[in-house]
């Protein structure tokens, strides 16, 4: 087992988001912040234990009783929970908002444009080789369960063509403290005996997007 990895906080202090300077996320299993290599379990009683997760968050904008009144340039996030420094995003000080938008992957033009540096970068791990782009949001863990080589299951969500365009928009009212991503919730309904590798574009890869896009919460929100 993998020495166990506190998820830094992403915390972001909304307010009146007047003295924000940070937009910030957390990953959590159920009511608990998410630990790399601790073994949780699911509402049906599987076991698993997550050891990756990382997704990209592009195209960041603030708006305010529905118009968008900042869009951040060059705008690509590469949330990685073992790079600490990948955790906080800067905003404006001055920028009132009400609600953050963002997406949740890569756009079709950034995918077609090949490879490129920063966060966008192939060594990061998130760009496929072949013709299907970026990937948008990873999940790597095991689960005994699994009929996998090390009991392994995979999750690598991207595509950028029809049908199976997987890039996602999400929009949150700024009314609580934190951003937060839910991993039990995510995987809660999904078989890992059947469904344990997903590696390349296809409709399932489409419903699993969807469906994360979805666990973005803000941490207070009801």
């Amino acid at each position: 087992m993998k020495q166990g990895i506190l998820l830094g906080f992403f915390l972001f202090a909304f307010g009146l988001c007047t003295q924000g300077q940070t937009l910030s996320f957390e990953a959590v299993f159920g009511e608990k912040p998410l630990v790399l290599g601790t073994t949780y379990t699911t509402n049906s009683g599987v076991i698993v234990e997550i050891e990756t997760l990382r997704f990209y968050i592009t195209q960041l904008q603030l708006k305010q009783d529905g118009k968008t009144i900042w869009t951040e340039e060059n705008s690509y996030h590469l949330i990685d929970i073992n790079n600490s420094s990948s955790l906080q995003l800067s905003i404006p000080d001055s920028v009132e908002f009400d609600e953050v938008s963002f997406l949740l992957g890569t756009d079709s033009l950034t995918n077609v444009s090949g490879a490129m540096g920063g966060d966008l970068d192939p060594t990061k791990g998130m760009y496929w080789a072949w013709n299907s782009g970026y990937i948008n949001f990873k999940l790597e863990g095991t689960s005994p369960v699994c009929d996998t080589r090390n009991n392994r299951f995979t999750f690598h969500l991207g595509g950028y063509a029809y049908p199976n365009a997987t890039v996602q928009t999400v929009t949150l009212a700024a009314t609580g403290s934190a951003i937060i991503f839910d991993v039990k919730a995510f995987l809660e309904g999904i078989d890992l005996k059947e469904t344990n590798s997903i590696m390349s574009p296809s409709t399932t890869a489409v419903a699993l997007s969807k469906k994360a896009s979805a666990l973005f919460k803000m941490k207070n929100a009801k």
